[in-house]
């Protein structure tokens, strides 16, 4: 495997496991308390991090604005605010029936990210370069930054300007951040993964719900995710004044999704899958919770000085 690095310009996001620590085996009791300690733990970090970011982001905006720059490139950050997504793997048959997917680009969720504006894309190209320096210490190429390898790849952080000074601040040991923030949200959910492959049950739900949907005239869409990227493309082309045709999407998308539910119900894809990832999650709970225990207290003492940090610069 070739290794890549990814850039990471802030604070990585938060990535949700899927399922919880409600499902261990019966036969492990104190693998099950394990589980939700460590659960309590991620959740407890995700609600430190949102404020540790919000104090960094603070700090990283004053140190630019130190140096003039006071347009910044939108992170759209806010355009989906509030909104989740359902984790059923198919859509309930009311939903299906009425909006699909909800993949329609004339409802309004789906409209507020494209409205959102970018200034920042109006600035002359010698202020973005000019900007790009300040807040990373370089332009083009990434270098010079704090790097972790996870075996696959490096993930990366700036080392100079705004970004990479407000970090070190605030966390101290980069590296050790990086290595924590990598394998919380990143290792835990790949190993609960690879646990959810193995469940014969949830393996045998998604071959039968494929069956269903290539017996009713979908053979092209072996899995739930490509059931979503189906619905997609019967809007691919279409001109958003074209109602018509807008409406004959919406229409191709309806049928699938109820189609698609028809077929999750039929074989409980959901229940299914909701049983087995609650367990796979829960066992690479179980796993990693020391490194969960230690982000937790990496991020708590960060939002601290972070918080204090900003009181003494404002």
């Amino acid at each position: 495997m070739n290794k890549r690095t990814r850039v990471v310009t802030a604070i990585a996001v938060v990535a949700v496991l899927a399922g919880s620590a409600t499902a261990c085996s019966e036969e492990s009791p104190k693998d099950m308390e394990t589980a939700r300690r460590a659960q309590a733990a991620l959740d407890s970090a995700g609600e430190a991090l949102d404020q540790e970011r919000e104090a960094e982001t603070k700090l990283i905006r004053k140190c630019m604005n130190d140096q003039g720059f006071k347009v910044f490139p939108s992170d759209g950050a806010n355009s989906n605010k509030g909104q989740k997504r359902s984790e059923d793997l198919t859509p309930s048959l009311e939903t299906a029936r009425t909006v699909g997917y909800g993949a329609d680009p004339r409802r309004s969720e789906n409209q507020k990210a494209q409205e959102v504006g970018d200034d920042f894309d109006a600035l002359p190209e010698d202020v973005k370069r000019a900007h790009s320096m300040a807040m990373d210490g370089y332009v083009d190429k990434p270098e010079g930054g704090v790097e972790f390898d996870f075996g696959g790849g490096k993930v990366m952080v700036p080392s100079k300007g705004c970004r990479g000074e407000t970090l070190k601040a605030v966390y101290g040991d980069v590296k050790e951040y990086l290595r924590l923030n990598w394998t919380v949200y990143n290792t835990v959910k790949q190993d609960s993964a690879r646990i959810l492959a193995d469940d014969d049950a949830y393996q045998k739900a998604l071959s039968e719900w494929a069956s269903c949907m290539k017996s009713a005239g979908y053979p092209e869409i072996p899995t739930p995710e490509k059931a979503r990227e189906a619905a997609l493309s019967h809007y691919a082309n279409v001109p958003d004044g074209d109602t018509a045709a807008l409406d004959n999407a919406q229409r191709a998308e309806i049928k699938q999704a109820t189609t698609d539910a028809e077929c999750g119900t039929k074989v409980g894809l959901n229940t299914k899958a909701r049983e087995a990832k609650s367990k796979a999650s829960a066992d690479s709970l179980v796993k990693h919770e020391a490194e969960i225990t230690a982000w937790l207290e990496l991020v708590t003492k960060a939002k601290g000085r972070a918080q204090e940090l900003l009181r003494e610069t404002s």
